[in-house]
């Protein structure tokens, strides 16, 4: 049976909390980069850059598919044109500020190697543009695919001085931050998830495929973690920090806070 308009949507929530996990994993290994350089850890290349690309790609993915749903179930509602898009113009403000308060930290922190436009930019501004192409159905896998094979063009492209094309994909001749996340080639596993979900959730519900998925025991606590994607966001990097320091330290291991100083 569908779920009714309203339904959390268990797998929906269970994928952000495996992109969480994911994460958390990377960004402790990015910790113990930045917090012991000596262990001689590069998060930037090799499993770790793999992860990396894995998880961002995963919250996109899932920002598709939530897109698909929310949509869906806002237009059974009643709603659509100017309207419809207010609703999410206001859950993309949401993202943004939060964004925003990624960049003033990590600028405090992290001095030139600042957030200038990361995966929550990245995803802000995808709940801008993806209700713009809901009516595309599966032609945002291929408009998906055109994004990935720009954005790897542009990447090893030549770098420009014109302030705002880093946001685009092109490279700076300046720093570009940790965390740069361009809407070339980023934008790609948005439009792939944002494909799926208009197929397997029409209308926001799940389709007809829905009545063989079983719900499993555990579904609420799979999915509690991906109810809650940005507040842990924001917050579990200093927890992890301390946390990492605290077992570098047990361990025995010289470290020190000069890299987030």
């Amino acid at each position: 049976m569908s779920a009714p308009a309203r339904e959390r949507l268990w797998e929906v929530d269970a994928a952000r909390t495996l992109a969480i996990l994911m994460m958390v994993a990377y960004h402790a290994a990015y910790d113990v980069h930045r917090l012991a350089p000596g262990l001689d850890l590069d998060p930037f290349s090799g499993g770790w850059r793999a992860l990396q690309v894995a998880t961002g790609s995963s919250f996109l993915f899932v920002v598709g598919v939530s897109l698909a749903i929310s949509n869906g179930r806002a237009r059974a509602r009643g709603l659509a044109g100017a309207a419809l898009y207010r609703r999410h113009v206001r859950r993309a403000a949401q993202v943004a500020a939060a964004a925003l308060l990624v960049s003033v930290v990590t600028r405090i922190a992290l001095g030139d190697d600042y957030v200038r436009f990361g995966i929550l930019h990245c995803i802000a501004a995808a709940m801008l543009i993806g209700p713009l192409l809901t009516r595309l159905g599966w032609w945002n896998a291929l408009l998906g695919a055109g994004v990935l094979v720009l954005g790897l063009v542009l990447k090893d492209g030549p770098a420009s001085g014109v302030p705002g094309l880093m946001v685009l994909g092109v490279p700076p001749e300046g720093p570009s931050g940790v965390d740069w996340y361009p809407l070339a080639p980023w934008l790609a596993p948005m439009l792939f998830g944002l494909a799926v979900g208009l197929a397997l959730y029409p209308a926001g519900r799940r389709g007809p495929w829905g009545a063989r998925l079983p719900t499993p025991p555990a579904a609420a606590a799979l999915g509690a973690p991906g109810r809650h994607a940005l507040p842990i966001y924001l917050l579990h990097q200093p927890v992890l920090i301390v946390i990492i320091a605290g077992v570098l330290a047990a361990l025995g291991v010289e470290w020190s806070w000069d890299e987030f100083t």
